[in-house]
């Protein structure tokens, strides 16, 4: 048995690393977003009915007026710091379903460096 080298790489068929990407989105990976959704929910005091993880082409998140929320599955790639600004963002449309300065307001509370943020979530979709 070969010492783990971290330069050494499996080459994995393209199908099979999707089922093990989307196997661990809708298992630990899953529970470890909706805990931390829950919390960042609990601090800025609202309550969503729903939140789903799907494979959204052109945005990070969306907010229904049902209080549903959606994410893209690409969240889970992504800096932390990043991460907290979409759940930040989608969770500030539960009390205000557009983007109002009040609704930014919210947001920069909770996310003071937002604008940056912003700009940086940019390069990765």
């Amino acid at each position: 048995m070969s010492k783990y080298n971290e330069t050494e790489f499996i080459k994995l068929d393209s199908f099979y690393t999707k089922d093990i990407i989307y196997g661990w989105i809708h298992g630990t990976g899953g529970v470890l977003f909706r805990q931390k959704l829950s919390r960042w929910a609990n601090i800025m005091g609202v309550h969503f009915n729903r939140a789903c993880v799907k494979d959204l082409s052109s945005r990070w998140g969306s907010c229904s007026s049902n209080k549903n929320l959606n994410f893209c599955c690409k969240i889970f790639l992504l800096p932390e710091s990043l991460a907290d600004y979409i759940m930040v963002h989608e969770l500030a449309h539960l009390r205000y379903l557009n983007h109002s300065q009040k609704f930014w307001d919210m947001v920069s509370t909770y996310i003071p460096d937002y604008k940056q943020r912003r700009n940086e979530l940019k390069k990765y979709i």
